[in-house]
C-alpha cells in the first residue's frame, strides 16, 4: 500500500470507530443532538440529500479500484461510504428520538465492525 492509503487507512479507522464509540456509549444523548440538528423539513432535506450523495458517490471507488489501482483502502471506504449514506438517509426518514437511538445501536456496531474490519484489513498486516 502506498503512502497515502496507510494514511488514509487510519482516516478511516478514526472515522469508524470514534462514531461507534458515541453510538454505542450515550445513543439517547447523541439522538437528541441529531433530532434538534435535523429538526426543520428543510434541514432533513439537506441530510437525505447528503446521504444519497454518499450512496451514490461510494460506487465511484469500485470503477477507479479494478481500472486505476487496486489498493484495497478503497473497496473499505466504498463500505463505509455506503453505510454512512444508509445512516443519513435513516435518519432524516426517522427523525423522532426513540428512533434514533435505535439507529444509532445499530449503527454503532456497524461502524465497530467497520473499524475492526479497517484494521484487519488495511492496517494490522
Amino acid at each position: 500500500m502506498d503512502k497515502f492509503g496507510r494514511y488514509y487507512s487510519w482516516f478511516l479507522l478514526v472515522a469508524t470507530a470514534l462514531p461507534a464509540v458515541v453510538r454505542l456509549v450515550q445513543p439517547a444523548r447523541f439522538a437528541e443532538l441529531t433530532s434538534e440538528r435535523i429538526a426543520t423539513e428543510q434541514r432533513r432535506a439537506r441530510h437525505r440529500m447528503w446521504g444519497w450523495v454518499s450512496l451514490i458517490g461510494s460506487w465511484v471507488l469500485i470503477p477507479v479500484y479494478f481500472f486505476y489501482s487496486r489498493q484495497p483502502w478503497m473497496l473499505v471506504a466504498f463500505a463505509i461510504g455506503i453505510l454512512t449514506g444508509i445512516e443519513m438517509i435513516g435518519n432524516a426518514r426517522s427523525p423522532e428520538e426513540d428512533s434514533l437511538a435505535r439507529q444509532n445501536r445499530y449503527f454503532g456496531v456497524a461502524y465497530a465492525l467497520a473499524a475492526a474490519a479497517t484494521w484487519f484489513f488495511l492496517i494490522h498486516k
